[in-house]
């Protein structure tokens, strides 16, 4: 007996979550790309990526609950993201087109998957620097939770909105926050800056303790969308403690150099002026030190650094986007 093919349409998905959630699902589901042209524009080496995957590309001027439904799809994710730009663009990139997708999922009876942040846990009220953050059981309750840049009080908006919907999507939501994402396509200025940094012999160290390999995050979003996460947040985040230094160490390592490692804490903490900035948000994160793990991951299987490092190499050395 043949089993029904599940349609899984990504809404946000030209991006470097998008395109790895692509190359996890392509094998069995059917995919479905949303983007705005100007995203297309912008990234024009992952929508050839994306395309050559063989994942169904559906460009649009304006997403709309209409659009989203002829579609059909039977899990929704939101993944669109914004790390800079006005209060504005960050709510219609967080919270506006969230309920677009809401609006689209309830109609055909779907799931939906909204892609967060650990951002939305950086200061905790009475929560000391250090500690171990697992989910909450009061989801986001302001007299826990302090958020202070767009991004935080956005994508905690963005949360705050799914939950309320909840009852609308019969149950099947979930949301995962991953933390500083890392592995293939990371076209990302941190990862460009870090192999370019141990190509000349040096390592940036930041004193962060959170991020997730990118095909490990791919999993756990995929999970998600089979249900096994409904009502539920998840943090996706690498049981070990790992620095933007300790690739660049393991890079080094690849490279067969010996590299010197720099500190770069002052110029995030330098950036961090400008409350907009993505530098701000990361200054917030390394202050409070926090841990992030998830009860619902115990038995999940995490790739480790190396072999991150080794996939990571492997899509940078033909890639002209590293």
């Amino acid at each position: 007996m043949c089993e029904v093919a599940v349609r899984h349409v990504l809404v946000g998905g030209v991006g470097f979550v998008g395109i790895n959630l692509a190359a996890e699902l392509k094998g069995s589901h059917e995919v479905v790309v949303v983007a705005r042209r100007s995203s297309v524009k912008r990234r024009p080496g992952l929508s050839n990526d994306l395309s050559k995957m063989g994942v169904d590309m559906v460009v649009l001027d304006s997403i709309t609950p209409e659009a989203l439904s002829k579609l059909g799809g039977d899990v929704y994710y939101h993944i669109a993201g914004k790390i800079s730009g006005s209060y504005r663009e960050f709510e219609e990139a967080h919270v506006g087109l969230l309920r677009q997708v809401v609006q689209a999922a309830s109609q055909a009876s779907a799931r939906v998957v909204y892609v967060s942040s650990t951002a939305v846990a950086a200061e905790l009220r009475g929560v000391p620097r250090g500690s171990l953050v697992e989910e909450e059981d009061e989801h986001l309750n302001p007299k826990v939770f302090i958020h202070r840049t767009p991004y935080e009080v956005t994508k905690a908006e963005g949360e705050r909105l799914l939950v309320s919907e909840g009852t609308r999507l019969g149950g099947k939501w979930s949301i995962v926050r991953p933390s500083l994402v890392f592995g293939p396509w990371g076209y990302e200025v941190q990862w460009k800056v870090t192999l370019w940094a141990a190509k000349r012999g040096l390592t940036l160290r930041f004193g962060s303790r959170n991020m997730v390999y990118s095909g490990d995050l791919a999993r756990i979003l995929a999970m998600a969308g089979s249900g096994a996460f409904d009502g539920k947040w998840v943090y996706a985040n690498w049981p070990f403690d790992v620095d933007i230094s300790d690739v660049g160490q393991t890079i080094c390592r690849m490279l067969r150099k010996d590299c010197h490692a720099v500190s770069a804490r002052w110029a995030i903490r330098l950036a961090a002026a400008v409350p907009s900035s993505p530098f701000k948000m990361m200054y917030r994160m390394l202050s409070s030190n926090y841990k992030y793990s998830s009860r619902y991951l115990s038995d999940f299987k995490f790739t480790p650094l190396e072999e991150a490092v080794s996939k990571f190499m492997e899509w940078a050395s033909g890639s002209a986007h590293a």
